[in-house]
């Protein structure tokens, strides 16, 4: 069936192609180490993502990829169905128990909902809470459909929780966080657990899973992993775009703590630049977020996603250590732009890489060397971990550790 889209009209397809498709999905996580619980394994299984994507192809909703589900003005998503991988990974995180209550913020599709569900079994309870009307409804009616009987979907700001439910044995949260709601905190269970997509600083984030130590919150676990942020919230902490070329083939993604101005950046690649390598070595599958988070909390401007078309760097317009771009930075209050960058050291892409930074304008050529400077400086034995402290009854902060 090679070259052939599969919808996924069940009066097209035999209950056979579609358990195939369901059970590939899920082979194919359990082989990559993905999914190592047998409870998270057959919710899989069971659970039909196709049924909460009926404008996805079936080859679309069994592959582990994206699915947008609502766009803004300029294409970009506001709600997405998460990479399967990404969601079996924080369901592991999660570690759900049967007949847990469980919070989870970002209905999206309801397809997440319905795994968790059947985790947690007919004596479990998930309250799924989403901000807008016609994601809820949605997500409402695929849920009744699929016949999951223990989900109440719920219209609101996720950043408040939902105090009606409390306490909760798990909150979950599949949207992104720059600071963790305190309402989460205070509605979770004492022995509880609590896991979110946290933006630690720029442009990088981390599942983090985190259980009560005493007055404060400590992280057990941590993965690099992005969502999309929480919007019409008192949490709010939307993004918004820099277009470093007139075409918005390279786009610089900007957070609300940084400052960077249109005129800092639009155009700058055509400007002198400078290419210092670091003699700092990765391995092609070593994950590079400990190097990423380094810089987000040691630059003046953090580190903000350089989002690089393919024309651009066929072109050589920019050479970005990835295929999709990379992490940058901005001078503070100067025109320049520094990105990171990196070169095989092997004929192998699964060997070694070395750390690069490429600068531009005169004000990007020091960035570049800063940041040179700052990756000769990582341990890469260092182990992180995160502290969630409440401070005062509405406000949360976070500390970074390195051990």
């Amino acid at each position: 069936m090679a070259g052939e889209t599969l919808m996924t009209d069940t009066s097209t397809l035999t209950e056979d192609t579609i358990a195939h498709a369901r059970h590939t999905l899920a082979d194919r996580l359990c082989a990559e180490g993905t999914i190592t619980d047998a409870t998270v394994e057959e919710a899989f299984r069971n659970v039909p993502r196709h049924a909460f994507l009926p404008r996805a192809s079936l080859e679309e909703a069994y592959s582990d990829m994206i699915v947008s589900i609502k766009d803004d003005e300029s294409g970009r998503s506001l709600s997405c169905a998460s990479m399967p991988g990404v969601v079996a990974s924080m369901l592991e995180q999660a570690r759900f128990e049967p007949g847990a209550r469980v919070l989870e913020v970002g209905a999206g599709t309801g397809y997440n909902a319905a795994l968790i569900a059947h985790i947690v079994g007919e004596k479990g309870r998930v309250i799924t809470i989403d901000v807008d009307r016609d994601l809820t409804d949605d997500a409402a009616a695929r849920l009744a459909e699929s016949g999951v009987t223990n989900v109440e979907v719920v219209l609101g700001d996720g950043a408040l929780g939902y105090e009606a439910g409390a306490p909760y044995d798990r909150i979950i949260a599949t949207v992104g966080s720059h600071r963790i709601p305190a309402a989460w905190l205070r509605q979770l269970a004492p022995e509880g657990r609590l896991i979110a997509p946290v933006r630690v600083a720029g442009d990088v984030s981390y599942s983090i899973v985190f259980e009560r130590d005493g007055e404060k919150w400590e992280s057990l676990d941590a993965r690099p992993a992005t969502f999309i942020p929480l919007r019409d919230s008192v949490e709010e902490d939307t993004r918004s775009y820099r277009p470093v070329t007139g075409d918005d083939r390279v786009t610089l993604q900007v957070n609300r703590e940084q400052r960077v101005s249109a005129e800092q950046v639009r155009g700058v690649l055509d400007e002198p630049s400078t290419l210092v390598w670091t003699g700092v070595t990765i391995g092609g599958m070593e994950p590079r977020d400990k190097v990423w988070l380094r810089l987000a909390l040691l630059l003046d401007n953090s580190v903000s996603r350089m989002l690089v078309e393919r024309a651009a760097i066929a072109s050589g317009l920019a050479a970005p250590g990835l295929p999709w771009g990379d992490m940058a930075s901005v001078p503070l209050d100067e025109r320049g732009l520094a990105y990171l960058t990196a070169r095989a050291l092997t004929a192998d892409p699964r060997g070694e890489w070395e750390f690069g930074v490429v600068g531009h304008a005169e004000a990007g050529r020091r960035l570049a060397e800063r940041m040179a400077d700052l990756i000769r400086g990582w341990d890469r034995t260092a182990k992180v971990g995160f502290e969630l402290s409440l401070d005062g009854e509405d406000r949360t902060s976070l500390a970074v550790t390195w051990d």
